[in-house]
């Protein structure tokens, strides 16, 4: 009897034991955290950064600053050559400030002449193929430039725009109806990016959008972002590409001139939004004219990636990935964008998640900290690095903070978490009930919800390729892509408890003894603008 109960108690505590280690939880010193955390977002989010804009000296001083950081949290480094550095080229590319475009009458003389950055910006990221440089079009009025099939609306049904400039309004059709463009809510018809695709698609040769007059004060703002240069991969040799029409925002004297004389004027076209009567589509009696000069050169970026290596033999070999942005927009002139919440935050977070889960050595399978650059570019850094990586045949899950140090302490938004798999969704409840017990928010997990926001991050190249994911986010919107979003303003004890959080949702998926169930077909959405 003796014996038999030595054996019942010694499988017990092996149990015990085996339990503990797969689902003990991380622990964190807050007054040790929290100075981490104040730290290591005061020099990111410091001046001498410079804004950490994707290619720039800031973006470097950035990526050394991280990699030091993980090199002293004993994170192994995971990038080429044995550094944490992930080193891929881009194509930057933009108009030189002279461009500009010009009215010409049925005569051919000139009427007007419109000036980049004055009147107009680039609105798309792509850059307009050369053979647009010297196009002279006719102009068509488009209205909203949409054609949505379920609420029978199509603003080009009585229109040609083969070979014609379009012009068109920001937004979609007013409805107070749920059965017409889903009522006062916006519907993704108002997406600009969807109405470009479709202008294309008509056979349009450029797109002119009227600026909203509820942004009209903050043109300076819009204007500085849009006259500098737009990154994208470069075209590998024998790839097919499209050729980019040009795309352009119009302030309001530009559209004042362009509907001066014509069936509507751009004041009788506002009367009518306002008195929220239908908009007729028309052809113009003017013309335009292209002069626009692009130009491109090769720039080098790097995202900054870290492992903390599994305890097991077979399944180290598997990894969760924990991810974050460190690229902001840089500096306008004199004035730097610190960008502290977006995303020095979600940075920050996954560093001192980094330190936690590197001191504990919980994880059976490994853990990939991933710093994305370019994110406010088009989700480059992680475009590239899912795309290349050769980890990402084993990943199971991501991670992934971007904003999550401004807003209510007990409250954060969670997206994407059931998108692909229920299982996933359950760990990230559970975990968030053991640990910080946030009120976590799904409202972005919508489909219809007109913000994109499960598209809009990093995550996403992630669930494109159906491994599982989960965003944390907060929804800051006061000092959103301004010089304002500073580190005096940010929420530690928030970010702490998105650390605690992702930490252990890190490691419970890391633990398992299967890989999560993906019980969902990725959805395809388009990407940010």
């Amino acid at each position: 009897m003796k014996t038999k109960l030595t054996k019942s108690l010694i499988i017990a505590f092996i149990c015990l034991l085996n339990t503990s280690f797969v689902f003990s939880q991380i622990q964190a010193d807050g007054k040790t955290s929290l100075a981490y955390l104040k730290n290591n977002l005061q020099v990111l989010a410091s001046d001498e950064f410079e804004g950490r804009e994707t290619t720039t000296r800031g973006e470097k001083l950035a990526s050394l600053f991280i990699a030091s950081e993980l090199g002293k949290y004993s994170v192994k480094p995971l990038g080429d050559n044995g550094t944490y550095f992930q080193n891929f080229e881009l194509l930057s590319s933009g108009y030189a400030m002279d461009t500009k475009m010009y009215l010409l009458n049925n005569a051919g003389s000139i009427l007007s002449d419109f000036f980049l950055g004055e009147d107009f910006i680039k609105t798309s990221r792509g850059l307009a193929d050369s053979s647009f440089a010297k196009l002279t079009t006719e102009i068509v009025f488009a209205g909203y430039g949409i054609t949505a099939k379920e609420f029978n609306y199509d603003d080009y049904s009585n229109i040609g725009v083969k070979g014609k400039t379009i012009l068109i309004l920001s937004g979609e059709p007013y409805s107070e109806k749920d059965d017409f463009f889903n009522g006062a809510k916006p519907t993704p018809y108002s997406n600009t990016e969807s109405k470009i695709k479709l202008a294309k698609e008509k056979g349009a040769s450029g797109v002119l959008i009227v600026f909203e007059e509820r942004m009209k004060d903050y043109w300076k703002l819009f204007r500085d972002y849009a006259t500098k240069s737009s990154l994208a991969f470069i075209t590998k040799e024998g790839e097919e590409t499209v050729k980019n029409i040009p795309v352009f925002t119009i302030g309001e004297k530009f559209a004042e001139k362009l509907l001066a004389d014509e069936k509507f004027s751009f004041e009788k076209i506002n009367e009518m939004l306002k008195e929220k009567e239908p908009l007729q589509t028309f052809e113009l009696n003017k013309k335009l004219g292209y002069d626009i000069k692009p130009f491109s050169k090769i720039v080098h970026a790097r995202n900054v990636i870290g492992l903390i290596e599994g305890t097991d033999p077979i399944l180290k070999n598997e990894f969760v990935v924990l991810s974050a942005h460190y690229d902001h927009l840089g500096t306008r002139g004199s004035v730097v964008s610190n960008g502290a919440d977006d995303d020095g935050s979600g940075t920050v977070a996954v560093l001192e998640a980094a330190r936690l889960l590197a001191a504990s050595n919980q994880n059976r399978r490994s853990i990939i900290v991933l710093f994305n650059t370019g994110e406010e570019k088009g989700l480059l850094g992680s475009k590239f690095a899912t795309e290349n990586g050769s980890f990402m045949k084993n990943v199971i899950a991501d991670i992934n903070m971007d904003m999550v140090g401004r807003e209510s302490t007990d409250s954060l938004h969670c997206i994407g978490s059931d998108k692909l798999s229920s299982e996933f969704a359950e760990i990230v409840k559970e975990e968030n009930s053991k640990t910080v017990n946030f009120v976590l928010n799904y409202k972005y997990d919508d489909p219809k919800d007109p913000n994109r926001f499960y598209s809009r991050s990093d995550h996403y190249n992630f669930a494109k390729k159906g491994i599982p994911v989960v965003f944390f986010f907060d929804d800051m919107r006061e000092d959103y892509h301004r010089p304002t979003d500073d580190v005096e303003k940010i929420n530690f004890e928030k970010i702490l408890k998105t650390v605690k959080l992702s930490a252990n949702i890190a490691l419970h998926s890391a633990n398992l003894d299967h890989k999560i169930v993906v019980d969902k077909k990725a959805e395809e959405m388009p990407t940010r603008n």
